[in-house]
């Protein structure tokens, strides 16, 4: 368990883009994996299309919907953290209003 918190913890830090761009490069590989078993359907190219193919393509899906989730709790963050704002700076503006100069 400690392991996987470590790895989550490490890949908050990586930007959105980082891990989109992985995720591409991951995509096409398993897509050229699968292509090279179709043009050339010898055991080889087919056995390591349906396993590395497989992998990449899983791989590339997980790190893409991890981006988006990531992304998507920065942006609830960001506008809890607004909206907090804005209620203080609307109590500040009342307290000073009701106080007596």
């Amino acid at each position: 368990m400690k392991i996987v918190a470590k790895v989550v913890a490490r890949a908050k830090r990586v930007h959105m883009t980082t891990l989109v761009r992985i995720s591409a490069v991951f995509t096409i590989l398993g897509l050229v994996l699968m292509v090279w078993s179709l043009l050339v359907p010898t055991p080889l190219p087919v056995m390591l299309a349906m396993s590395l193919g497989q992998a990449f393509g899983t791989s590339a899906f997980m790190l893409y919907l991890f981006a988006i989730f990531i992304d998507q709790r920065r942006g609830r963050r960001a506008r809890r953290e607004s909206q907090q704002n804005l209620q203080a700076e609307a109590e500040r503006a009342l307290r000073d209003r009701e106080e007596p100069a």
